[in-house]
């Protein structure tokens, strides 16, 4: 039987009463006359009670004690003895035995007001694992169908519509739309969204043919006025892209790379070209089909583009050096045994078609070729000042070089400039590191990570080899 907290009492389902009846006093005990309250008070050893009383037996100090009985119980005992009844309501206490007050203990096996004593314990030791069954076993056909409930809703002026019905209505809307002013364009693309974060409903939107209706048009839009859209569009790309393999294949037989490399080789403003990045990374991340589709030296060339245009900002120019470092981390985990800069090896094998796939797209041949290495080290040199003031960039910075060190610890190692920057953001760290208590702990984690950037690349000492 489960542990009871103290001074609490188990009342059985049958009746929640103790009814006492008066014990003889025993004048040699010569003890004083209980006076109930309607709180509870200790009974003390042989002392007579009078009858009408709800008893129980407190377990942190194993005594008894009674009170008067609330007035709904006293109208329903008093009720009970005029009916010349002498049933007494029981309490089970765990470790106790069943106690009558007022009429005589039943003999082991006998019953109480009709019922089995033993059969009641028994089926209070069986409540917890007692499970219900419904009386008929048709129970689903008790509930009613969506068709039912849709009609009761329609005819109290309700809509109900499922995902595939409320799709439909916005790709109506949208082909209908004449005016196409932008909340209502915004209204539909943020719905749109909402909806494809489901694999199900990525796909359905694909068949439905969302891609060539909405998507690509919108992508086709020209001048600044039309930028909000093509932002979106391209969002909307991403969120049918993202996890979800099935929709990247049917993506990339709806013409998906040409259209998207168009679209981030004509984006100039920051918004637009993060938006891209969103759809680039959704469609390459684990997918090495797309990779030799995206990842082309004009692919390639687009993407270092970024890293010199003046008129993007940082936080986008990282994005397109993390999007770059996650493919390489994807790559080597499956073609090689050895961990991509500061990440872990894969722990689960990976089946030799897997393999294959990756080193078919030649990633590492295709980023030695179009120079990652240097283009990636020259960003971050340039950019140093920028990263001083943001310790966020700094730190996603890093890591993401620190991903590719496998591929470029060779020039980077040789690179007295590169380890300069390093240690430039590591020593600004170091003079912030007390200046908000809150981050410390953050700052340190950086600092940590950039020494050990440094002794991967320079050795114990630091230095680059051509300042040993």
């Amino acid at each position: 039987m489960p542990k009871m907290k103290p001074i609490y009492v188990l009342h059985c389902f049958f009746a929640v009463m103790v009814i006492a009846s008066a014990t003889a006093p025993n004048d040699s005990l010569e003890k004083s006359k209980f006076v109930a309250t309607n709180e509870w008070q200790e009974i003390a050893e042989g002392q007579g009670i009078p009858p009408g009383l709800h008893v129980r037996i407190n377990l942190s100090t194993g005594k008894k004690e009674a009170k008067l009985l609330d007035a709904e119980s006293a109208s329903e005992t008093t009720a009970t003895d005029a009916q010349g009844g002498t049933e007494s309501a029981i309490s089970l206490v765990p470790g106790q035995e069943v106690e009558d007050h007022g009429s005589p203990q039943p003999a082991a096996g006998g019953s109480l007001g009709g019922m089995n004593l033993e059969a009641i314990k028994e089926a209070l030791r069986d409540i917890p694992a007692t499970d219900y069954k419904p009386e008929d076993a048709t129970v689903s056909g008790r509930y009613k169908s969506y068709s039912q409930i849709k009609q009761e809703l329609k005819d109290a002026n309700v809509e109900l519509q499922t995902d595939s019905e409320i799709m439909g209505t916005l790709l109506d809307r949208f082909a209908k739309s004449v005016s196409n002013e932008q909340p209502e364009l915004d209204a539909l693309f943020e719905d749109l969204q909402y909806l494809a974060h489901q694999i199900d409903n990525a796909l359905e939107f694909i068949d439905r043919g969302g891609v060539e209706q909405i998507i690509w048009p919108s992508l086709n839009r020209t001048g600044e006025q039309q930028q909000r859209v093509r932002v979106q569009a391209l969002t909307l790309l991403g969120t049918l892209a993202q996890n979800n393999p099935k929709a990247k294949v049917s993506l990339f037989e709806r013409d998906a790379s040409a259209k998207l490399l168009a679209a981030l080789g004509r984006a100039t403003a920051s918004e637009e070209i993060s938006a891209a990045f969103y759809a680039f990374g959704s469609l390459v991340r684990k997918f090495p089909f797309a990779q030799t589709r995206l990842l082309t030296p004009h692919g390639y060339s687009l993407l270092y583009d970024v890293w010199t245009k003046p008129v993007v900002e940082l936080k986008v120019k990282v994005k397109a050096l993390q999007l770059v470092a996650d493919v390489v981390v994807d790559y080597l985990s499956v073609t090689t045994d050895r961990p991509a800069g500061n990440s872990p090896p894969e722990q689960q094998p990976v089946d030799a078609v897997t393999v294959e796939q990756y080193r078919s797209t030649r990633l590492t041949e295709g980023l030695e070729k179009t120079e990652f290495c240097k283009h990636a080290g020259q960003f971050f040199q340039a950019h140093r000042a920028a990263l001083v003031a943001d310790e966020h960039l700094t730190d996603e910075t890093v890591r993401a070089l620190r991903s590719c060190r496998t591929l470029c610890q060779p020039l980077w190692s040789e690179c007295a400039l590169f380890r300069h920057t390093l240690l430039v953001l590591r020593n600004n760290l170091d003079n912030r590191l007390s200046d908000d208590p809150d981050l410390v702990e953050y700052r340190t984690e950086i600092q940590l990570n950039i020494d050990d950037f440094l002794r991967e690349l320079y050795g114990n000492n630091g230095k680059p080899k051509d300042e040993l």
